[in-house]
């Protein structure tokens, strides 16, 4: 293989388990470079974990397909399935606002709803950020009305029967 600037290091692995199909994996990215090799690679099977790569080369819908690989990825080798609908909602938020976001305490303040940012983790640093700010809480998130004891305004939760009883 020929050099390419910003890959350092590259070995031949296994594709996804299968032995027959051989794939380079390497230590760096280049996407430019990589496309170059024309006939000697598949660049259309290119993949990395580097999200920040995908959004600025193919844009923020392949950033948000590959986070689910990724993290289907983490499950998978620990035999642990989860339903894809999970990691959808995982990678909406992670690319709603057009970049990427983690999904850690960092994200979550930019949040609006305090008591959605006390579900996550330090519960009592965004409880005194919050009380400080004066910021209200509108019970939209499902997470915030939870908190709360309050029916979640998905599925059964959202909408009201009334009938008519006649005595």
């Amino acid at each position: 293989m020929r050099s390419v600037n910003g890959i350092d290091r590259v070995s031949v692995i296994d594709y996804k388990g299968d032995a027959t199909t051989p794939a380079l994996q390497t230590e760096g990215i280049n996407y430019e470079g990589l496309w170059l090799m024309g006939d000697d690679l598949d660049v259309n099977k290119l993949t990395t974990n580097s999200i920040g790569s995908v959004l600025e080369i193919y844009g923020v819908e392949a950033a948000r397909a590959t986070i689910v690989e990724e993290i289907k990825n983490v499950f998978s080798s620990y035999g642990i399935s989860v339903d894809i609908r999970h990691l959808n909602l995982i990678a909406d938020f992670m690319t709603q606002g057009g970049g990427f976001r983690p999904c850690n305490r960092i994200g979550m303040e930019s949040n609006t709803s305090p008591f959605l940012k006390m579900s996550f983790e330090t519960a009592t640093k965004f409880l005194v950020e919050s009380t400080l700010k004066k910021q209200w809480d509108h019970l939209e998130s499902p997470s915030s009305r939870i908190i709360l004891g309050q029916i979640v305004d998905v599925g059964t939760g959202s909408f009201d029967l009334l009938q008519n009883i006649q005595v």
